[in-house]
């Protein structure tokens, strides 16, 4: 098959919805990664546990923060590249019914 006897078709809401859909969960996982960057001292659990767990959760914290900041990127850049392509689409299409009219307008 070549591009020619294919019909490609680009639902503009559709690719708008999920980039509504990437922003609002970009903007999830910064405040959950927000939320990680606190930490929890080794007060938290008291004098005989505090000096075992509250490093290691300190560390899962670290990783959680840092794996939900690269998700946040992933994300937004996802968002971004998409609604740029959608444009690029929606773009490309006003120009050529533009140019299709032209030509149905000039007997081509």
């Amino acid at each position: 098959m070549t591009a020619a006897n294919q019909q490609i078709r680009i639902d503009e809401e559709v690719l708008r919805a999920h980039v509504r859909s990437l922003e609002d969960a970009a903007e999830t996982l910064r405040a959950a990664a927000s939320a990680a960057s606190g930490g929890v001292g080794a007060s938290a659990f008291g004098a005989l546990c505090g000096s075992l767990l509250g490093p290691a959760i300190s560390s899962l914290g670290d990783a959680s923060e840092s794996a939900l900041t690269t998700a946040t990127a992933l994300a937004t850049g996802s968002s971004s590249g998409l609604k740029s392509t959608v444009d690029s689409f929606s773009d490309v299409e006003d120009k050529a019914v533009e140019t299709f009219r032209a030509m149905e307008g000039t007997g081509r």
